[in-house]
């Protein structure tokens, strides 16, 4: 009895060796299964996500790991690795690591800066598991921080800007602070639509809805890499993750009658997008875009080394050699601005002569 794949009961038709095969070709296909077929015994996002913890154990309640080392978007060897570090409260957290002499800044300074305009960025060194250091970006958010900036009342699009892209829990102290992780992250997503309907085409699709989010998202906000170029780099990396969180959204709005299937997997607006609608939703990209560029001025006294960060991401996403005089680097909040405001206006413009 043969069945339909060829194959015969208690007989399977001959094939070729392995020996028999071109190496080329067998060389090819090994590679292909590596990554998925032998799983690292260590993952270092794990290992620093217990290093982290472990320097603050009564204060972190969660770690979310999310960025271009989460979703492999051509990350290099400089490559920061992304954490929201979820804390129950700024002040034990920062005297936590300041007992350890991770932070330089006095806690209460940190503590403070974290209330305002949440959340913070700080920048850590922890082990890998390999016997190496990772370079950890944590952002630091209480939960009740990190809940209101994921729903309809959050102040700006930092977080939910963030975690509507792939995210993974890493550590939740107990199986309700889990809980309330994974419900920020599901928020993030579905919160895309409130933001997200002014710029959608008359007819999407799944693929169509996730490209403009991403494009959308990433032009409203300060960053040193070219968005456009980065927006299509990011959806292709994480098309195959997406695609069956946000074809569950979509299938679900279109049942709470927000959009209209119009045939398999496409869709029309059920109600059309207003003027008043546009100006609030412009209005939400402006007001972020605002506290974006002040929070720029808290990194500069939370984040370690920030200076030499924001230069190499710029370097490796443009290509281009990007070299500071050292008035620029002695004095960057005095001497740097026009060079940066030239930058972002020009960094979408494609390749430039180094600067």
């Amino acid at each position: 009895m043969r069945t339909a794949a060829g194959l015969e009961m208690g007989r399977i038709l001959p094939v070729a060796s392995p020996a028999e095969e071109p190496s080329s070709a067998l060389r090819g296909v090994r590679e292909a299964l590596r990554a998925r077929a032998l799983l690292p015994p260590i993952r270092p996002e794990r290992e620093a996500a217990r290093a982290l913890v472990a320097l603050a154990p009564e204060s972190v309640m969660g770690v979310v790991f999310f960025g271009s080392q989460r979703t492999r978007a051509s990350p290099d060897q400089h490559s920061a690795w992304d954490f929201f570090v979820v804390v129950g409260a700024y002040r034990p957290f920062y005297d936590a690591l300041h007992r350890v002499s991770r932070v330089r800044r006095p806690p209460w300074l940190l503590a403070a800066l974290n209330a305002f305009l949440p959340p913070s960025q700080i920048s850590l060194r922890l082990p890998d598991g390999r016997g190496a250091e990772l370079h950890a970006k944590c952002t630091v958010i209480t939960l009740a921080h990190l809940e209101r900036e994921t729903s309809g009342r959050r102040r700006d699009h930092f977080t939910i800007g963030r975690l509507f892209q792939p995210a993974e829990v890493l550590f939740a102290r107990d199986d309700a602070t889990g809980q309330a992780l994974l419900e920020t992250l599901a928020a993030s997503a579905a919160g895309t639509y409130s933001w997200g309907r002014p710029f959608l085409p008359a007819r999407f699709d799944t693929d169509t809805y996730l490209r403009t989010l991403l494009r959308m998202s990433m032009r409203r906000e300060i960053r040193p890499e070219p968005t456009g170029r980065r927006a299509d780099a990011l959806h292709e990396v994480q098309r195959d993750e997406q695609l069956p969180v946000y074809a569950a959204l979509l299938e679900g709005l279109a049942r709470d009658g927000e959009l209209v299937a119009e045939g398999p997997a496409s869709f029309t607006l059920a109600r059309p997008v207003g003027r008043l609608e546009r100006l609030r939703v412009g209005l939400y990209f402006r007001v972020s875009m605002v506290r974006a560029t002040l929070r720029w001025f808290k990194y500069v006294l939370t984040f370690d080394d920030w200076l030499e960060y924001i230069r190499r991401k710029a370097e490796r996403h443009t290509g281009q050699a990007i070299e500071l005089t050292p008035r620029e680097r002695a004095h960057p909040l005095v001497f740097l601005w026009p060079r940066v405001l030239r930058y972002l206006r020009q960094k979408d413009d494609g390749p430039r002569k180094a600067s």
